[in-house]
């Protein structure tokens, strides 16, 4: 087998370019001094490799000094395309990926790890890789790869002792837990009372859905849980939206800001508000409220405007059926903090000519959320009656229509979301089973 040198890693790693059975593939040499460390990577890999955004195994041979791992070729590595623009063929496969589809598929690779209990501890940009697409699909695959610190609970295990974390993970990528954990001397202990809370600079709308999750905030012991891959994929998807920034800042201070909280999402990329809002849950301080893998996969920001737009009518049409004299829970919940996700008063933010064509029909209230869906969903129920004046300024079915709400009234789509999320009735009702309820596999 021919090796051609093309990069390095941890322990003495130098990986090469070979073949293996006909097939090109990339062989990690590894110093024969950490056999252990690499038997268990290719253990797990062999565990979980079955799954499009997981690197594939192929197979292991040892020698007196050293041991090879042949594994699935990659054409580079995340922070590749992101860092190095000049290079053509990094800004080719940078230009063929929407960034929605690149951050699926890292957090349905991470499900599926998390899935088999598997916890990577060590998601960054280096460890993310860029492979062809196969013959049918159209976007390049991303894969988790370098499964040389990854740890697996045991069947009954949702945390892992801590004498096992010291030195996980990278530095800038790490969780605050496992940064509070590493940092402890002997005999001493931490608890969650230790881990800050969001931002200063998070979104109003942000703080309202935090205080939204029904938790006992009574302290308990730290824990390294699946919730640190969480935190570095949520670091992982910034950095990907704004061209390689990190939330916590310099990496000089990079630590120190997330061990205090400390994070700016705001910048001159402006950043989606579905997009922020996901961030700054995978980010949150304490790793008990940061949302599972397969929640992040059903979050709106991943949805398309038909789905987005299908969601908000059919929300309408729950909320419709409920007793509004006097309101019932349901709709008092839904008027809650009715002024911030109307824009204070809708009727007056929409353009005249769709004010003039709504006040035809029966009599809206600005102030109230419930008459703003109502309102969405008559005009999408509608659209092919109405003239052609209010066509024109609602724009086309879905992208235009959705922007044209969303984009005055952009909390909408979350505050629906996330009452129906954190309300059982509503999120066991099978009319939103496909919205909440991605598969994952």
């Amino acid at each position: 087998m021919n090796l051609y040198k093309t990069g390095y890693g941890s322990h003495g790693t130098i990986v090469f370019k070979g073949t293996f059975q006909g097939r090109q593939v990339a062989v990690k040499r590894l110093l024969i001094d950490f056999y252990d460390i690499a038997a268990k990577e290719v253990q797990l890999l062999q565990e979980s490799d079955d799954h499009p955004n997981v690197i594939r195994y192929f197979a292991r041979e040892t020698t007196d000094k050293f041991m090879y791992i042949a594994i699935e070729l990659c054409m580079a590595s995340l922070q590749d395309i992101i860092e190095k623009p000049n290079v053509e063929l990094f800004s080719k496969i940078k230009s063929e990926m929407k960034p929605e589809k690149l951050l699926y598929q890292i957090i349905s690779g991470i499900q599926h790890l998390h899935s088999l209990k598997i916890v990577h501890r060590d998601i960054k940009p280096q460890n993310i890789l860029i492979a062809a697409p196969k013959k049918n699909q159209k976007y390049p695959r991303i894969l988790l790869s370098d499964f040389g610190l990854c740890k697996k609970l045991d069947e009954n295990q949702s945390s892992f002792n801590n004498t096992i974390h010291m030195a996980a993970g990278t530095v800038g990528w790490r969780a605050p837990e496992a940064l509070l954990l590493a940092n402890l001397g002997p005999n001493r202990s931490c608890d969650t009372s230790s881990l800050t809370l969001n931002s200063d600079t998070s979104s109003s709308y942000y703080k309202i859905t935090q205080s939204q999750i029904n938790m006992d905030d009574h302290p308990e012991p730290l824990r390294i849980t699946k919730a640190i891959d969480i935190f570095a994929a949520g670091c992982v998807f910034f950095y990907v939206l704004t061209n390689g920034q990190h939330p916590f800042g310099d990496r000089y201070y990079r630590e120190a800001n997330i061990i205090n909280g400390r994070y700016d999402l705001n910048n001159e990329f402006n950043i989606n508000v579905e997009a922020k809002d996901l961030i700054e849950h995978m980010i949150q301080g304490d790793y008990r409220k940061r949302p599972s893998a397969k929640s992040i996969m059903s979050h709106p920001y991943f949805w398309s405007p038909t789905q987005r737009l299908n969601f908000l009518q059919e929300a309408s049409d729950r909320f419709e059926i409920e007793p509004r004299d006097p309101p019932s829970p349901l709709l008092q919940l839904l008027e809650t903090n009715a002024k911030i996700v109307v824009s204070g008063d809708w009727y007056k933010v929409i353009d005249k000519a769709l004010r003039d064509n709504l006040g035809k029909y029966r009599k809206y209230n600005g102030e109230s959320v419930r008459d703003l869906l109502r309102s969405l969903r008559n005009k999408k129920h509608h659209y092919q009656d109405l003239p052609d004046y209010v066509k024109e300024a609602l724009g086309p079915i879905p992208d235009g229509f959705l922007e044209y709400f969303t984009s005055r009234f952009p909390y909408l789509l979350l505050h629906i979301y996330y009452i129906i999320v954190n309300t059982k009735i509503l999120r066991n009702d099978p009319i939103f089973e496909s919205y909440l309820n991605t598969n994952p596999e």
